[in-house]
Protein backbone atom coordinates (compact mmCIF):
# COMPACT_ATOMS: atom_id res chain seq x y z
CA UNK A 1 0.00 0.00 0.00
CA UNK A 2 1.15 3.67 -0.92
CA UNK A 3 -0.37 6.37 0.80
CA UNK A 4 0.62 9.87 1.12
CA UNK A 5 -0.50 12.96 3.53
CA UNK A 6 -0.05 16.41 2.84
CA UNK A 7 -1.24 19.87 3.35
CA UNK A 8 -2.41 22.40 0.74
CA UNK A 9 -0.89 26.16 0.68
CA UNK A 10 -1.57 29.12 -1.40
CA UNK A 11 0.69 32.02 -0.93
CA UNK A 12 -1.62 34.23 -3.45
CA UNK A 13 -4.83 33.85 -4.54
CA UNK A 14 -5.53 34.57 -8.25
CA UNK A 15 -9.05 34.26 -7.92
CA UNK A 16 -9.68 36.31 -4.98
CA UNK A 17 -12.08 33.63 -3.08
CA UNK A 18 -10.26 30.59 -2.48
CA UNK A 19 -8.06 32.12 0.02
CA UNK A 20 -4.12 32.27 1.19
CA UNK A 21 -2.22 30.60 3.98
CA UNK A 22 0.10 27.84 4.86
CA UNK A 23 -2.13 25.20 5.46
CA UNK A 24 -5.58 25.13 3.76
CA UNK A 25 -6.66 21.46 3.41
CA UNK A 26 -5.09 18.22 4.75
CA UNK A 27 -4.59 16.10 1.56
CA UNK A 28 -4.92 12.35 1.48
CA UNK A 29 -3.43 9.94 -1.55
CA UNK A 30 -4.13 6.60 -1.25
CA UNK A 31 -2.73 3.27 -2.63
CA UNK A 32 -4.96 3.05 -5.71
CA UNK A 33 -4.36 7.20 -6.67
CA UNK A 34 -7.31 8.56 -5.68
CA UNK A 35 -6.59 11.77 -3.54
CA UNK A 36 -8.98 12.99 -0.58
CA UNK A 37 -8.56 16.89 0.11
CA UNK A 38 -10.53 17.83 3.50
CA UNK A 39 -10.83 21.99 3.27
CA UNK A 40 -10.37 23.50 6.86
CA UNK A 41 -11.73 26.45 8.51
CA UNK A 42 -15.56 27.84 8.96
CA UNK A 43 -16.93 26.47 5.58
CA UNK A 44 -14.56 23.06 5.86
CA UNK A 45 -16.21 20.49 3.04
CA UNK A 46 -14.20 17.12 1.95
CA UNK A 47 -13.60 16.07 -1.95
CA UNK A 48 -12.50 13.11 -3.22
CA UNK A 49 -10.58 13.16 -6.52
CA UNK A 50 -9.61 10.50 -9.56
CA UNK A 51 -5.72 11.61 -8.50
CA UNK A 52 -3.60 14.16 -7.40
CA UNK A 53 -3.10 15.77 -10.90
CA UNK A 54 -6.90 16.57 -10.52
CA UNK A 55 -6.26 18.49 -7.50
CA UNK A 56 -3.71 20.05 -9.02
CA UNK A 57 -5.81 21.01 -11.87
CA UNK A 58 -8.70 22.18 -9.92
CA UNK A 59 -6.70 24.44 -6.74
CA UNK A 60 -3.87 25.01 -8.50
CA UNK A 61 -4.45 28.50 -9.28
CA UNK A 62 -2.16 28.23 -12.41
CA UNK A 63 0.71 26.83 -10.26
CA UNK A 64 0.37 29.54 -7.02
CA UNK A 65 -0.85 26.28 -4.83
CA UNK A 66 1.38 23.54 -3.72
CA UNK A 67 1.11 20.59 -2.21
CA UNK A 68 3.45 19.90 0.54
CA UNK A 69 3.95 16.32 1.65
CA UNK A 70 4.53 15.76 4.94
CA UNK A 71 4.08 11.72 4.87
CA UNK A 72 4.80 9.05 2.32
CA UNK A 73 4.81 5.42 2.59
CA UNK A 74 6.69 3.47 0.35
CA UNK A 75 4.60 1.54 -2.59
CA UNK A 76 3.51 -2.23 -2.33
CA UNK A 77 2.99 -4.26 -5.25
CA UNK A 78 -0.02 -3.22 -7.23
CA UNK A 79 -2.97 -5.09 -6.63
CA UNK A 80 -4.44 -5.71 -9.37
CA UNK A 81 -0.99 -7.54 -9.87
CA UNK A 82 -1.95 -10.38 -8.59
CA UNK A 83 -5.72 -10.47 -9.86
CA UNK A 84 -4.14 -10.82 -13.02
CA UNK A 85 -1.93 -13.37 -11.89
CA UNK A 86 -4.78 -15.38 -10.47
CA UNK A 87 -6.88 -15.71 -13.74
CA UNK A 88 -3.72 -16.58 -15.82
CA UNK A 89 -2.79 -19.11 -13.71
CA UNK A 90 -6.52 -20.36 -13.50
CA UNK A 91 -6.44 -20.57 -17.33
CA UNK A 92 -3.68 -22.31 -16.97
CA UNK A 93 -0.73 -20.15 -17.88
CA UNK A 94 2.28 -19.03 -15.75
CA UNK A 95 3.58 -15.78 -14.48
CA UNK A 96 7.10 -14.74 -13.78
CA UNK A 97 6.52 -15.85 -10.00
CA UNK A 98 5.43 -19.70 -11.04
CA UNK A 99 7.78 -19.94 -14.06
CA UNK A 100 7.88 -22.69 -16.89
CA UNK A 101 8.66 -26.28 -15.73
CA UNK A 102 9.47 -29.75 -17.58
CA UNK A 103 11.40 -30.30 -21.00
CA UNK A 104 8.22 -28.85 -22.87
CA UNK A 105 7.89 -25.78 -21.07
CA UNK A 106 9.55 -23.49 -23.30
CA UNK A 107 6.66 -24.42 -25.97
CA UNK A 108 3.79 -24.74 -23.58
CA UNK A 109 5.56 -21.67 -22.16
CA UNK A 110 4.68 -19.84 -25.82
CA UNK A 111 1.24 -21.00 -25.61
CA UNK A 112 0.39 -19.74 -22.09
CA UNK A 113 1.74 -16.55 -22.45
CA UNK A 114 -0.23 -16.15 -25.72
CA UNK A 115 -3.38 -17.36 -23.88
CA UNK A 116 -2.28 -15.25 -20.91
CA UNK A 117 -1.86 -11.85 -23.16
CA UNK A 118 -5.48 -12.72 -24.39
CA UNK A 119 -7.04 -13.10 -20.57
CA UNK A 120 -4.98 -10.12 -19.39
CA UNK A 121 -6.71 -7.61 -22.57
CA UNK A 122 -9.92 -9.23 -21.77
CA UNK A 123 -9.83 -8.00 -18.40
CA UNK A 124 -7.81 -4.36 -19.24
CA UNK A 125 -11.10 -4.31 -21.66
CA UNK A 126 -13.98 -4.89 -18.83
CA UNK A 127 -11.75 -2.87 -16.63
CA UNK A 128 -11.67 -0.22 -18.84
CA UNK A 129 -15.96 -0.52 -19.44
CA UNK A 130 -16.75 -0.35 -15.46
CA UNK A 131 -14.71 2.70 -15.19
CA UNK A 132 -16.71 4.49 -18.43
CA UNK A 133 -19.95 3.20 -16.43
CA UNK A 134 -18.59 4.41 -13.24
CA UNK A 135 -17.79 7.44 -14.29
CA UNK A 136 -21.15 7.77 -16.64
CA UNK A 137 -23.10 7.44 -13.21
CA UNK A 138 -20.73 9.83 -11.45
CA UNK A 139 -21.33 12.82 -13.57
CA UNK A 140 -25.28 12.16 -13.38
CA UNK A 141 -25.15 12.31 -9.86
CA UNK A 142 -22.53 15.07 -9.78
CA UNK A 143 -25.21 16.93 -12.86
CA UNK A 144 -28.54 16.23 -10.76
CA UNK A 145 -26.59 17.67 -7.89
CA UNK A 146 -25.41 20.76 -8.86
CA UNK A 147 -28.87 21.40 -10.91
CA UNK A 148 -30.56 20.86 -6.97
CA UNK A 149 -28.22 22.96 -5.25
CA UNK A 150 -28.42 25.76 -8.35
CA UNK A 151 -32.50 25.56 -8.14
CA UNK A 152 -32.05 25.83 -4.34
CA UNK A 153 -30.35 29.04 -4.57
CA UNK A 154 -32.77 30.54 -7.42
CA UNK A 155 -35.33 29.78 -4.85
CA UNK A 156 -33.40 31.51 -1.71
CA UNK A 157 -32.88 34.41 -4.15
CA UNK A 158 -36.26 34.61 -4.92
CA UNK A 159 -37.33 34.41 -1.82
CA UNK A 160 -35.04 37.26 -0.35
CA UNK A 161 -35.82 39.43 -3.83
CA UNK A 162 -39.81 39.09 -2.59
CA UNK A 163 -38.65 39.57 1.07
CA UNK A 164 -40.19 36.59 1.96
CA UNK A 165 -37.38 34.95 4.30
CA UNK A 166 -37.62 34.47 7.97
CA UNK A 167 -35.63 36.31 10.23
Amino acid sequence: MSVRVGKIMRNEDVHGVSGTGDHLADVFEASDGTSIVRWLGANGSTNVYAGIKNVENIHGHGGKTKIDWIWTQEPDADPMDAVFERKIIEAGGSTASTGPVGPTAVKEEAEKEAEAEEIAEALVEEAAETVDRVAEKLAKKLLEKTAEKSADKVAESAKVANGTTEK
